[in-house]
C-alpha cells in the first residue's frame, strides 16, 4: 500500500506553487471537501498532468492512460464503487487486480477493492478524465439497455401525469435513461446531443470533435416519454408539440455544474430534441491554452492592451469564441477596471465582473443593454454576440467614445467580418475607425495516440510547415481504432503543437498528429 505523503510539500519543492499558495490551499481546501491536489487543479494553480507526474515520483508508482482495458476485469468492481472512489479496474489475473486511481493514497478505496475482488491490488495512477471515460464506456450502455427494456415491459403510453417529477422515483427507467445520456455526453466531451425518432427506430447521436457519431439506436417505444422527460427538466410546455421550444437544464455530473441548452423542433412526424452541452469549467481557459503561437500571443496582448476600440472574435458555431472572450476578460479583470457583459446566456460567472442576462420577454436585448451600459461608467464592455444592425451600431459607438468593446460575430474569416458588418448596414468609415482587431479561430482535431502511424511527409506538407524539400520530415496520421471510433482522431485541444523545436498552430493538426 502506498505510503501517505504530503503532496503540497513536493509541489513547493519543485517550484510549482509557492508556500503562500500552499498555505492558502490548505486553509480553503478543507471546507471544499476535496483533496489538496484535486483542489489545486480545480483552482488552476497546477494541471492534472503535473499532479500525476509529481505523484508518480512521490509514490513510486506507474501511470496509465487506460487505452488497453479488459472489460472482464472492470466488471469485477461494481459501478457505484468505481464512481465513489474514482477508480477503474483495467486488468486481472489469478492473484492480482490492476486498478487505475486518481488518488492512489485512498486507503479505504484500496481496502474495498481488495475485499470485493478477493485479490491483491496493484495501483496505477490515471487522470480523472480517463477514469470517467472508461466508466462511461463500460457501464453506461448496459444501464441504458436495462432502462429501455424495463420501459418496454411496461407497454403503456406515458403521459404528463404518469411521468416522475424531479426528486420522485429517480429509479424510473425513463428518468435513468435521460440522466445517463446527459452524464455520458459530458464524460465523452460531446458538444451537442441529438435525440430523434424515425419510422422504426430512435437514435441518440453525440457531436464529438465536431462530428456527429451514433451513440445508441433502439426501439421507438419510450421516445415520447423521453421527450416529455426532457421537457419537464427544461421547464418548457410538455403538451406543445407543434411549435419549436427552447429551455435549459441544470445538471451536476461528477461534481461539475453543467448547463444543457434544450431545443425542440417539430418535424413531419415526430419532435426532434437537440441539447447543447455547456461545461462551465471549459470557459476558464488561459491564454496559453488557446492554441496561439508566440507571434499570435504578442498580437493578442497588443490587442487587449488598447484602452478603446472594437475587438471581434469570429468563427463557426462551437469553435470556442466565447471561451476566447472569457480568457480576455480574465486577463483584463483588475480592480481598476469596470467590466460589464451582456450575454445570452451567461456561460460562466466571473468574479469581479458585472454580467447581465438577455431577457427578451422583459425587453432586455443586446441593444437595450448596451444603451444602459453607457450610463454605468464602463471601461470594458463584452457583448455576447453582434446579431443585428442596432447592436453593431451601438457597439461601434461605444468603442469610439473611449471604451474597449469585445464581441463575437458569425463570420468565417477575419476579413469576412468586415463584409458582415457592412452587410448589416454599418458605414464603412465607422468600421475603419472603431475596429482594432479580429481573431478568427477554428477547432482542430488531434490524431489518436492509440492508432497513430508514422509516415514520410510529402512535398506539400513540407511546404506548409516550412521545411526544405530535401529535409526528412516524419509526421503521423490516425489509422482508426476502437478508442477514436475509427476516425483516427480524438479530442480537440487548444494547445500549440511543437515538433523539432518549432511551434505551429493547430490549423495543421490533421497533418502533424
Amino acid at each position: 500500500m502506498p505510503k501517505k505523503v504530503r503532496i503540497g510539500d513536493k509541489l513547493v519543492e519543485h517550484g510549482y506553487i509557492t508556500n503562500e499558495q500552499l498555505d492558502w490551499g490548505l486553509s480553503v481546501q478543507k471546507s471544499s471537501g476535496k483533496r489538496l491536489g484535486e483542489f489545486l487543479v480545480d483552482e488552476g494553480l497546477i494541471t492534472e498532468t503535473l499532479l500525476i507526474d509529481v505523484l508518480k515520483e512521490l509514490l513510486n508508482i506507474e501511470s496509465t492512460s487506460l487505452y488497453d482495458i479488459d472489460e472482464i476485469a472492470s466488471r469485477v468492481i461494481p459501478e457505484n464503487i468505481c464512481k465513489r472512489y474514482n477508480v477503474f479496474a483495467f486488468k486481472i489475473d489469478k492473484d492480482k487486480i490492476y486498478v487505475a486511481m486518481s488518488d492512489p493514497q485512498d486507503r479505504e478505496a484500496i481496502q474495498d477493492i481488495r475485499r470485493i475482488s478477493k485479490r491483491e491490488v496493484e495501483v496505477y495512477i490515471a487522470s480523472t478524465k480517463d477514469i470517467n471515460r472508461c466508466i462511461s464506456k463500460v457501464y453506461a450502455n448496459s444501464e441504458i439497455d436495462r432502462a429501455i427494456n424495463e420501459y418496454s415491459q411496461v407497454k403503456r403510453d406515458v403521459n404528463e401525469e404518469s411521468l416522475p417529477m424531479d426528486g420522485e422515483e429517480n429509479s424510473a427507467p425513463v428518468v435513468r435513461f435521460v440522466n445517463n445520456i446527459l452524464e455520458n455526453a459530458v464524460r465523452m466531451e460531446a458538444s451537442d446531443i441529438h435525440i430523434e425518432q424515425f419510422n422504426d427506430y430512435m437514435r441518440v447521436r453525440f457531436r464529438i470533435d465536431g462530428m456527429l457519431t451514433e451513440y445508441l439506436r433502439g426501439n421507438t417505444n419510450p421516445y415520447k416519454a423521453i421527450v416529455s422527460r426532457i421537457k419537464l427538466m427544461s421547464n418548457i410546455n410538455i403538451s406543445e408539440t407543434r411549435l419549436p421550444q427552447d429551455g435549459r437544464i441544470y445538471f451536476k455530473v461528477d461534481n461539475r455544474d453543467i448547463d444543457f441548452r434544450v431545443s425542440t423542433m417539430p418535424t413531419n412526424k415526430y419532435e426532434k430534441v437537440v441539447m447543447r452541452v455547456l461545461d462551465k469549467s471549459a470557459f476558464m481557459a488561459k491564454k496559453e491554452n488557446l492554441g496561439i503561437d508566440e507571434h499570435g500571443s504578442r498580437l493578442y496582448d497588443d490587442l487587449i492592451s488598447n484602452p478603446y476600440g472594437l475587438i471581434l472574435v469570429v468563427g463557426p458555431t462551437g469553435s470556442g469564441k466565447t471561451t476566447t472572450l472569457y480568457s480576455m476578460l480574465n486577463q483584463l479583470n483588475t480592480i481598476e477596471r469596470n467590466i460589464l457583459t451582456i450575454e445570452d446566456p451567461i456561460e460562466y460567472e466571473l468574479s469581479g465582473i458585472n454580467q447581465s442576462q438577455i431577457n427578451f420577454k422583459a425587453g432586455l436585448t443586446f441593444a437595450s443593454g448596451l444603451r444602459a451600459f453607457m450610463r454605468q461608467d464602463p471601461d470594458i464592455i463584452m457583448v455576447g454576440e453582434i446579431r443585428d444592425t442596432e447592436t453593431a451600431e451601438i457597439s461601434i459607438r461605444a468603442s469610439l467614445t473611449g471604451h474597449l468593446v469585445l464581441s463575437t460575430l458569425h463570420a468565417n474569416t477575419a476579413v469576412g467580418s468586415i463584409s458582415r458588418l457592412l452587410d448589416m448596414g454599418v458605414d464603412g468609415f465607422k468600421v475603419a475607425s472603431s475596429l482594432i482587431g479580429v481573431i478568427s479561430q477554428r477547432l482542430a482535431r488531434k490524431v489518436c495516440d492509440k492508432c497513430k502511424k508514422a509516415y514520410e511527409a510529402d512535398s506539400m506538407e513540407k511546404s506548409i510547415l516550412g521545411f526544405d524539400q530535401s529535409e526528412k520530415l516524419e509526421l503521423y496520421r490516425g489509422e482508426g481504432c476502437k478508442e477514436c471510433n475509427h476516425t483516427g482522431y480524438i479530442c480537440f485541444y487548444g494547445m500549440p503543437y511543437t515538433t523539432r523545436g518549432r511551434t505551429y498552430n493547430r490549423q495543421y493538426r490533421e497533418l502533424i498528429g
